[in-house]
């Protein structure tokens, strides 16, 4: 199977090389015969073919001319791995949308070296959100810009469909709100007991009767308290740098200019991953099956998501595993990890099983061995 996945990503690889190469000659043709005020439309007459060829839409085609383009002449590293067939086309993809938000030579030069090694052995869902913590460390500043921008964009948008449902959007608000959102509806829909609705049925009827009850001239502002877990660096709470913050579930990041505002406004709680009070959170050995609630933190803040190679659900939304069952292996971090309910069960019915690792723990499944790598 796999090297079927690299003979079809080496065939995708040939296929952009094709359209660069006609796009080239068409561009010189272009530069060569036609006058300059009509430039424009010879060269949308040209990505119109490319988009037929292809059977993409004309809305696509100019993102997927780029992403080609870019690859090629950018990031030389990731198009020999493509050519190879180590990476395939979706993942060339998403590094090269990435390497458009930087604006430094020197940051575009690490993306293409660091990038190939992570792409080949993660799904292209993990890839964008690696790309996404990239950009965010190596050009901060850049990230802040883009930041303020995209929120002075923030808009709600109403779609009504032909069978008399429709879809709410709310777009270019800030990571930490949707996520402050999206934890008050979990929270609130998993209270709701003995009901035949779906979680995500009951989601979306709280979210319309919260909004049916707005009086904002009545009713003050209501923040309730929640607790969204972010990683901080602590030279930029110190003002050393300007760092983002990550998620716990490494999903999305955040500015550290909006991070200093957060946390100096308010009533913040901030937890130290590695210690509590006795300096030893990830190091005791607690008795009895359950962790106490300061370990589930910790542990769900050290791994983000779901530890099954590929699996992104939230760390929060999983269980909390014994690797080794108890009662003979303890009730400890070392022991201890997040598994999605559906991947613990792969675990708990053997269908899946982990052993150790050099890079941390490889998955037996069937013949096959999957690695269980920490994103960089």
């Amino acid at each position: 199977m796999g090297e079927l996945q690299a003979e079809r990503a080496r065939t995708e690889h040939r296929i952009w090389s094709s359209m660069l190469d006609f796009l080239d000659a068409e561009t010189a043709r272009i530069e060569r015969e036609v006058e300059a005020q009509q430039r424009d439309l010879a060269f949308a007459a040209v990505r119109s073919l490319v988009a037929q060829a292809n059977g993409w839409s004309e809305h696509q085609v100019a993102s997927r001319i780029h992403e080609a383009q870019t690859a090629r002449d950018d990031l030389p590293t990731v198009w020999k791995a493509f050519s190879e067939g180590t990476l395939d086309a979706a993942r060339v993809s998403a590094i090269a949308a990435g390497a458009w938000k930087l604006t430094k030579e020197r940051s575009i030069e690490r993306l293409d070296e660091r990038s190939v090694a992570y792409a080949a052995t993660h799904t292209v869902g993990e890839l964008r959100q690696w790309v996404k913590r990239f950009i965010a460390r190596h050009e901060p500043d850049e990230t802040e810009k883009r930041y303020e921008e995209i929120v002075a964009e923030r808009s709600v948008t109403i779609h009504h469909d032909e069978d008399g449902t429709g879809s709410l959007y709310a777009e270019n608000l800030p990571s930490y709100v949707l996520a402050g959102i999206d934890q008050r509806l979990d929270h609130a829909a998993k209270a709701v007991t003995e009901d035949d609705r779906t979680l995500q049925q009951r989601r979306a009827d709280l979210f319309v009767d919260a909004l049916d009850h707005i009086d904002p001239e009545n009713e003050p502002a209501r923040t309730p308290s929640l607790a969204i877990g972010v990683m901080v660096p602590v030279s930029t709470l110190a003002g050393v740098d300007d760092q983002p913050a990550i998620s716990a579930d490494r999903d999305w990041i955040l500015p550290a200019n909006v991070l200093r505002v957060l946390a100096t406004s308010g009533d913040p709680f901030w937890y130290r991953l590695l210690v509590d009070e006795r300096d030893n959170v990830l190091a005791v050995s607690y008795r009895g099956y359950s962790p106490p609630e300061h370990l589930k933190n910790a542990i769900r803040y050290r791994d983000g998501t779901c530890r099954y190679p590929g699996c992104t659900t939230k760390a929060s939304n999983c269980d909390l595993d014994h690797r080794e069952p108890w009662p003979h292996g303890q009730t400890c971090a070392d022991n201890l990890w997040a598994l999605c309910r559906h991947h613990h069960k792969l675990k708990t019915f053997r269908h899946a099983e982990p052993v150790p690792h050099d890079d941390g723990w490889a998955w037996h499944v069937g013949g096959t061995v999957l690695t269980d790598e920490v994103s960089p």
